[in-house]
C-alpha cells in the first residue's frame, strides 16, 4: 500500500499486523485478475476470519482506484446520464448537501453541452441547473422511481469526505467514489462484519498527524451508511432471505464470503461471479463448505498454469486459487 496503517486499541495506536498486509496485497492482485474472459476463485482456509473480507476489500478497491482514471470516469459517467430517460430521479449534490432532483435531458448552454435537471416542483417555479462534464459526478442515480420534488429544499447532509480515503487512495479517489458501484459484495455475519467496519478506528501516520477514520470510510458499504451516500460495497447477511435482496451486481463485481455459512447459503446465486471464499476452521460447517470447495475445484473448466503472484503466504494459511474460461 506504500502506507502504514494503525489500530486504535486498549492503551493507543498499534501497527497493524504483517498478515494484514498479506491481505491487502491479495485483495489488489485479485482485483488485476478481473478480466471478462475468465472467472476466478480464491478460497482460503485460516484459524479465524476476523478483519480477514475488509482487508481484502481494501485491497481490491485500492488496486482498482490506482488504475482508474478521472477522466475516462467522467466522460463515462455523463455519457450514460444523458442516456437516461427525462425525469429520471437522481440525486444532486451541491454544497455539501444532497438535493433531491429529476432529469430533463441534455442541452447546449454557454458553448458546451450541459446536463439539465430539475430540483423544484414545478408548480413552485422549477427551478433548473445546468451541470457541465466538469460537475456530472455530482449527479448519481435515485433509486425511487415515484420521487415528488419539493416546493424548496434544504436538502440532506452527506457524509464528509474522509481524510482517511485520501491518505490510503490517493487524492483522486475523492471524485471516484461519488458514483455508486457495487464492486464487491462481501456475504456474512452481519454483527461481526459491522463491528469491524464501522466501530474500530484506524488511522495512517502523515504531515506529522494521525489521519483517522473507519474502514467504512475505505469500503462504503451502501448497508452501514446513509441512504443518500454513494457506495462501492454492499453487505448480505448469511442468514438473510433470497427474496429480501436488491444488489444491483455489476458484472465486474467480486463477492467475498466471509465464513462457511455465508459460502454454503448463497453460492448458488453468485455462480458466475469472481469470488473470494474465506472459511474460519473453528466454524462448525467448515468441513461441508471445503468440500463443496473441492468439488467446484474439480469440477470446473479450469484454465492451466493459473497463479497468483504474491510473497510468502502466512503460517497456517491455505490457499486455493482457480481460473476458469
Amino acid at each position: 500500500m506504500g502506507l502504514k496503517m494503525y489500530y486504535k486499541d486498549t492503551g493507543g495506536w498499534f501497527i497493524i499486523p504483517d498478515w494484514s498486509y498479506f491481505f491487502i496485497d491479495l485483495g489488489k492482485e485479485l482485483a488485476c485478475r478481473n478480466t471478462e474472459n475468465k472467472r476466478w476463485t480464491a478460497a482460503l482456509t485460516l484459524p479465524a476470519k476476523e478483519y480477514i473480507a475488509p482487508f481484502i476489500g481494501v485491497g481490491i478497491l485500492s488496486s482498482i482506484f490506482m488504475g482508474s482514471s478521472f477522466n475516462d470516469l467522467m466522460e463515462e459517467h455523463f455519457r450514460n446520464l444523458s442516456l437516461l430517460e427525462k425525469n429520471t430521479p437522481v440525486w444532486y449534490r451541491k454544497n455539501k448537501r444532497v438535493l433531491k432532483a429529476v432529469f430533463l435531458g441534455t442541452t447546449d448552454f454557454e458553448g458546451e453541452q450541459r446536463l439539465l435537471i430539475q430540483t423544484q416542483s414545478t408548480k413552485a417555479g422549477g427551478l433548473t441547473e445546468y451541470i457541465s462534464k466538469k460537475d456530472a459526478l455530482e449527479i448519481q442515480l435515485n433509486p425511487n422511481e415515484n420521487q415528488r420534488l419539493p416546493k424548496n429544499q434544504k436538502g440532506r447532509s452527506m457524509t464528509a469526505e474522509s481524510p482517511l480515503t485520501d491518505a490510503v487512495f490517493g487524492l483522486r479517489s475523492q471524485a471516484l467514489l461519488k458514483q455508486s458501484k457495487t464492486r464487491i459484495c462481501f456475504v456474512g455475519g452481519r454483527e461481526q462484519f459491522e463491528d469491524e467496519i464501522t466501530r474500530k478506528m484506524f488511522a495512517v501516520y502523515e504531515d506529522n498527524q494521525m489521519i483517522k477514520g473507519s474502514l467504512n470510510d475505505l469500503l462504503r458499504v451502501r448497508q452501514f451508511q446513509y441512504s443518500v451516500d454513494p457506495y462501492q460495497s454492499q453487505f448480505v447477511s448469511s442468514l438473510a432471505r433470497k427474496n429480501e435482496i436488491d444488489l444491483n451486481m455489476d458484472p465486474a463485481s467480486i463477492v467475498v464470503y466471509s465464513g462457511s455459512n455465508g459460502y454454503l447459503n448463497w453460492k448458488e446465486d453468485f455462480l458466475y461471479t469472481n469470488s473470494v471464499v474465506i472459511l474460519d476452521r473453528s466454524e462448525p460447517q467448515f468441513e461441508s463448505a471445503v468440500e463443496e470447495v473441492n468439488n467446484r475445484y474439480i469440477q470446473s473448466n479450469k484454465k492451466p498454469y493459473s497463479r497468483l503472484n504474491l510473497g510468502v503466504i502466512p503460517g497456517g494459511i491455505e490457499l486455493l486459487y482457480w481460473e476458469e474460461t
